[in-house]
């Protein structure tokens, strides 16, 4: 028995003998091995390096901050035309000044590490301005090879006869790669400057130009989002926007001030709200609505009134509210005609004149043409349409002799289709017509009018087949409309 247990505790002496052998050899080859850490080479990210404004003397540049994958210091130099202009930058954004007007500048702008690892971008930019020689009063707007203007967009006069103008650029590389685009133009249509503000989601929204009663600023408006604007030079005053405090899917869809320059805004989302001029504060806010708010307006005890853009409704439908956005009522309009079923509407523009008659514009969805509606305060019909007229509209406004121009696209025979205009007088008695048949197919997304009676329209061509011009057009006629 003795002899057995000694015999087993023998063989387990012998396997920790062995177990401890062994494990010392593996410390001392782990201890051999020669190191097999591989040094990753640096990257930098790309520039992404764009032309974010101009004008006839500067370029502002702008790309994005790029790091370093071993967290190095990196700093940026600028070329013009192979001039080192500008080195051991930090910043993101340069402005080049002091250029000639309508001129081309080859800019190339280098990132470099600490360590000399570089990534860089060339750009071929062009400056603005410059003057024509044959006083043409047509223009073509584009500001890239690579991109195209294009898209909704809001147009206001301005008292020197030149325009403030916010619409899309869209660049090559897919159908949602846009940015917002705002620039100015003297009184012969040629841009002064431009601003391109970061797209967020803006491009298939309306943006709204308001201009409130500090004459150097301008507030551009989408989405739910408030850019401030330096007129003369499109510097943005706020290096951020504003937001207001909307749902997340909601957006600004029309704006007006009522008499002590605040804000009334309207949302697609049926909301009405009042904001700030000075700091762009919600005052109140009313969910009046589940449809869109159309075109507001105010009378003169300042009441709100505003169309609703129902597009399921068979009634023509306005809600009037106190000046706390409270409603006091809701008109309906039957919007027929003689042998008419029943139909959509979409009625976007209304009018007020200085004794608080309104005018309301719009369309029918079944055959995109002409309906109106002229009422009082308290909703009672004074004038309506009573028969067809081949008119779908895009925007009215009172001309110089207080009667009602309005604008959009008549379709011609066949494919054909013209901008055209209709002016009214304030019976709604139709006085005059204009068409622009010598013009290639068209149709007006805006529309001005000057102190001498000439119009400033602005329109797309329409792509066919046979024709392909994608710029944004402005034409400035004769004092009689005439091109």
């Amino acid at each position: 028995m003795k002899r057995a247990i000694f015999y087993h505790c023998a063989q387990l002496f012998f396997l920790i003998l062995i177990l401890l052998i062994g494990g010392c050899s593996k410390k001392e080859n782990i201890a051999s091995k020669t190191d097999e850490y591989i040094d990753q080479a640096e990257i930098l990210n790309p520039l992404n390096l764009v032309v974010s404004a101009a004008n006839k003397d500067l370029i502002e540049l702008s790309w994005d901050k790029v790091n370093s994958s071993h967290f190095k210091p990196v700093s940026y130099a600028i070329y013009v035309d192979n001039k080192l202009v500008a080195k051991d930058l930090s910043i993101t954004k340069y402005s080049l000044i002091n250029l000639l007007g309508d001129t081309n500048y080859k800019i190339r702008v280098i990132a470099s590490s600490q360590t000399g690892i570089t990534q860089e971008q060339s750009i071929d930019a062009r400056t603005v301005g410059g003057s024509t020689t044959n006083g043409s009063t047509y223009v073509e707007y584009k500001i890239h090879t690579q991109s195209r203007i294009t898209g909704n967009n809001s147009i206001r006069l301005l008292e020197d006869g030149g325009h403030l103008i916010c619409t899309f650029l869209q660049h090559e590389g897919g159908e949602t790669n846009f940015k917002l685009i705002v620039y100015r133009t003297n009184n012969k249509g040629q841009i002064i400057w431009y601003r391109l503000i970061q797209d967020l989601n803006y491009y298939d929204l309306p943006p709204h130009v308001v201009l409130p009663s500090k004459q150097d600023e301008a507030f551009i408006i989408v989405k739910h989002d408030i850019y401030v604007i330096d007129q003369t030079n499109g510097k943005l005053k706020l290096e951020k926007p504003v937001s207001i405090d909307l749902s997340p899917n909601d957006y600004v869809s029309s704006v007006q001030f009522d008499a002590s320059q605040n804000m009334i805004m309207g949302t697609g989302g049926g909301e009405l709200l009042k904001v700030t001029t000075s700091d762009f504060k919600v005052v109140w806010k009313r969910k009046n609505s589940s449809v869109g708010i159309s075109s507001i307006q105010l009378d003169n005890a300042q009441q709100i009134y505003y169309s609703l853009l129902d597009s399921e409704a068979t009634k023509i439908k306005v809600q009037k509210t106190d000046r706390d956005g409270n409603v006091l009522a809701t008109f309906e309009f039957d919007g027929k005609l003689p042998g008419d079923y029943e139909r959509q509407y979409h009625m976007p523009i209304l009018l007020k004149d200085k004794n608080d008659i309104f005018y309301l514009w719009g369309f029918d969805f079944y055959s995109y043409s002409l309906r109106y509606v002229k009422f009082d305060k308290n909703g009672n019909v004074k004038a309506k349409l009573g028969e067809y007229v081949n008119l779908k509209p895009a925007g009215a406004f009172f001309d110089n002799d207080n009667n009602i121009v309005v604008y959009g696209q008549q379709e011609g025979g066949g494919i054909s289709t013209y901008g055209t205009i209709n002016k009214y007088d304030s019976d709604l008695k139709l006085l005059s017509t204009l068409q622009y048949p010598n013009l290639e197919m068209h149709m007006f997304k805006n529309m001005t009018q000057n102190v001498d009676n000439s119009y400033n329209l602005f329109f797309y061509y329409i792509q066919t087949w046979s024709y392909e011009n994608l710029n944004f057009i402005y034409i400035k006629t004769k004092s009689n409309g005439q091109l």
